[in-house]
């Protein structure tokens, strides 16, 4: 371990499939890791879980210190974080209307954006994970983006693990939004070069002084060596050695 880290002064390190995995009832349990995170500390390596969740970040961190992996909020860079960093970063503070769960709403808000309802306009349509979508919000959407709001995606995965099934993910949302307004969305999340930019950041590390550890070469690994990121294949999730 300690050969492949020689120069290495930060870990990326997937969360699904990687860290954690879902049980037969859909449960989330730990992989593994706990001593990882020690021996990385312990040497001085730089820890950030990334992760396309668009919960509020608090709320992943604390599901994670609850399964026994001991990260804290600086730790862990999730899509609704990284979404609300992003848009602070590069247009302030915000109006946003949110096609997604409470607690992408609760992030954006947590970093100074405003989350208006469906009688005000705002400069952002943001996309994430929604359980409950219907016809009438992707039309609310649509009515903003062509009224000149701008399309973002949390992140743009196609499918996620959910039970004994894949479900839809944010993905094709932000697809069939894109499709019917004409607008292209930024995306945010893996695979986007913005996540890693964002987290590379964080650590106050350069690309090749960090390593990105995942089970998904496509979304996670490729875009990571593509910046300039070492990477390491684990087969604890959807890649098999074959």
């Amino acid at each position: 371990m300690d050969l492949l880290l020689k120069g290495i002064k930060a870990i990326l390190l997937d969360l699904q499939g990687t860290l954690t995995t879902r049980d037969s009832s859909g449960k989330t349990v730990l992989i593994g890791g706990e001593k990882l995170l020690k021996h990385l500390r312990d040497i001085g390596v730089r820890i950030m879980v990334l992760t396309n969740a668009t919960r509020r970040n608090d709320q992943v961190v604390q599901e994670l210190q609850t399964l026994g992996l001991p990260v804290d909020n600086e730790e862990v860079l999730s899509a609704s974080l990284a979404t609300a960093l992003y848009l602070k970063n590069t247009a302030g503070p915000s109006t946003v209307w949110v096609l997604g769960e409470k607690g992408l709403g609760e992030e954006l808000e947590l970093h100074g954006h405003k989350v208006v309802g469906d009688n005000e306009k705002p400069r952002f349509v943001v996309v994430g994970l929604d359980r409950e979508l219907t016809y009438e919000k992707l039309n609310k959407a649509l009515e903003y983006l062509r009224s000149g709001a701008e399309l973002v995606g949390a992140h743009a995965s196609k499918r996620i693990p959910e039970k004994n099934r894949e479900v839809i993910s944010v993905g094709p949302i932000v697809k069939a939004l894109e499709y019917a307004s004409g607008k292209t969305a930024m995306i945010i999340g893996k695979p986007s070069p913005i996540m890693y930019e964002l987290a590379i950041k964080r650590l106050s590390v350069t690309p090749p002084e960090a390593i990105m550890v995942s089970d998904e070469m496509e979304n996670d690994l490729l875009p990571a060596r593509r910046l300039g990121i070492k990477t390491a294949l684990t087969l604890t999730g959807v890649t098999r050695r074959e």
